[in-house]
């Protein structure tokens, strides 16, 4: 089966940030004629305006937009069946280098904070480690190439062309109707192979046992992070399930951790039945903690941490060598480093930052003050993540009374459960909340988030016009349109402002805040998510817990 042409797809026009740009740049958010919030305008009933998207021919388009274009509507083409096969025939052909004995591969599942532990794992040992580390990790926030770095550094546009060209062509050769989320797999082993990587870091997409990354046979170490109530359509409606499904990342002969909020019992018997060399706690590796620390509901990056740090001391144990210059074995590295290492955290993980907004100042005339706004973003997208959130706020920002939630949605999460859980920080108070909604096909849509809580009914959000509105019938500016209203108000009020929810909320919200990353072109963005209905990757209309 053949993958679709970007000829065929409609797109918008846009440029890609500069890769060269500083990481912040200080936006003022002021109060001017071509950025000022009427309030009278965000409430219920009252629509901001939007602005439209100019088309783009084919002609116009690099070849990373072409490919990349592809590559999010293969889904639309190629229906994902549930197992392996496709994975499996794609590795075979590249030469299995994730199976190969000089690569230490570190596997990492879990419903929440398997991002964060992979990024720590990864960046401790490329730090300290002195071996070259290879990262796969999903989703991205602002361009696809986050999902495969080397290093610290995401690949280059040049790279992606080079071999996810080369994946196709795979693929239309073999007949293999490989889905988005196999072929990006797919693309990271073979750019980790030929760059020469010593050590993978590889982070689960959805699950584990089903998984894309789950071809790997001889994991140096799979880790568990937590289990908690996802994707339950897909992995099952109970812990227990769920967690039989991450486990299943477990190999025979094989070591595995687990962080403390996954059930230890139920993966103990997986382990079991896996034939997993030995089941570690970061208790067995690191001994109780001791002395005054925070618990992982008041800050969840602790516990993140604690994993990582058990995850790189079980590493000295592996003894297989690794190619970098000569044979030999990743460096012992002190309790000092691997704690300096471990401190990293993933972009809108509680990311903490300070934005200046221009606001009327109260003389009567027209002059401006600026004051600095304190923001706070946080991909809290599920019930566990909510209550990590919030219990995270309490500890940071006590006085509840002076926050104010940015909040957009996945369509497949718990709306009543987490919006419930906002209004009760915010004490009831809707008029605290601003409801957006991403432009990709898995968001929650306003109206739904509002149906399935009556109780956010006096919240802003954003009414567009029939000619606002992408391809998909979603608003390109609303998450835009309100981080700028709830930056104003926050400013008037001396409030915090916190923006929440799914991921794909947050690449508008980081420019809007004046964050300079590169973001790939709306060219791009017109397409991403094109054939995702409820989860990273599509598993049909089947139950995985059946296969």
């Amino acid at each position: 089966m053949s993958f679709p042409s970007s000829a065929s797809l409609a797109a918008a026009d846009a440029s890609s940030w500069s890769s060269s740009s500083p990481p912040f740049r200080a936006r003022n958010h002021a109060s001017s004629a071509n950025t000022s919030i009427d309030n009278s305008n965000i409430d219920i009933g009252h629509p901001q305006q939007t602005s439209k998207r100019e088309g783009s021919s084919e002609a116009s388009m690099s070849d990373y937009e072409r490919l990349v274009r592809r590559l999010y509507t293969t889904n639309l083409f190629n229906p994902v069946k549930l197992g392996l096969e496709n994975m499996d025939r794609l590795h075979e052909i590249l030469g299995r280098p994730m199976d190969r004995p000089e690569i230490i591969v570190v596997h990492v599942a879990g419903s929440n904070g398997k991002g964060s532990v992979a990024l720590k794992t990864a960046h401790t040992l490329q730090r300290y480690g002195e071996v070259k580390v290879g990262l796969f990790v999903s989703p991205h926030i602002s361009s696809f190439r986050e999902r495969i770095q080397i290093d610290g550094a995401p690949i280059s546009e040049s790279q992606v062309v080079a071999h996810l060209r080369e994946i196709f062509d795979i693929c239309d050769a073999g007949g293999i109707a490989a889905t988005f989320f196999e072929v990006t797999t797919a693309l990271a082993f073979r750019i980790f192979d030929v760059e020469g990587v010593d050590v993978v870091v590889l982070e689960t997409g959805l699950g584990g046992r089903l998984d894309a990354t789950n071809v790997i046979r001889r994991p140096a170490l799979s880790v568990i992070t937590s289990i908690g109530l996802e994707h339950t359509r897909i992995l099952g409606d109970t812990i227990e399930l769920i967690a039989l499904e991450k486990g299943g990342i477990m190999k025979r002969g094989c070591p595995a951790l687990l962080g403390r909020n996954a059930p230890f019992d139920v993966l103990r018997r997986c382990a079991e039945e896996r034939g997993v060399s030995r089941l570690f706690t970061c208790d067995d590796v690191l001994g109780p903690a001791v002395g005054p620390t925070l618990t992982s509901l008041e800050d969840y990056d602790v516990e993140n941490s604690r994993i990582a740090t058990a995850a790189i001391r079980l590493l000295r144990s592996h003894r297989e060598g690794i190619k970098s210059g000569g044979e030999r074995r990743v460096k012992l590295l002190s309790s000092e480093e691997i704690a300096k290492g471990v401190q990293i955290r993933p972009p809108c993980r509680f990311e903490e930052l300070d934005v200046p907004v221009s606001i009327p100042a109260n003389d009567g005339g027209s002059s401006q003050v600026t004051k600095v706004v304190r923001v706070v973003l946080d991909v809290a997208h599920n019930p566990q993540a909510m209550d990590y959130l919030i219990v995270k706020l309490r500890t940071n920002y006590p006085n509840e009374e002076k926050l104010r939630v940015v909040l957009g949605m996945s369509a497949d999460k718990d709306l009543k459960y987490c919006t419930d859980i906002l209004l009760n920080h915010v004490g009831q108070h809707p008029e605290k909340i601003h409801l957006v909604e991403a432009s990709h096909p898995r968001a929650a849509s306003i109206s739904s988030i509002r149906e399935a809580n009556p109780q956010l009914v006096g919240c802003h959000y954003c009414i567009p016009k029939e000619g606002d509105l992408n391809l998909d019938g979603r608003d390109v500016s609303s998450v835009s349109k309100q981080v700028r209203s709830a930056l104003q108000l926050a400013a008037a009020n001396d409030e915090i402002v916190v923006v929440c929810g799914t991921v794909f909320i947050m690449a508008d919200a980081r420019e809007e805040l004046g964050i300079v990353e590169p973001r790939d072109s709306a060219v791009i963005a017109a397409v991403a998510g094109a054939g995702f209905r409820s989860s990273q990757e599509n598993f049909g209309d089947g139950d995985a817990k059946k296969a």
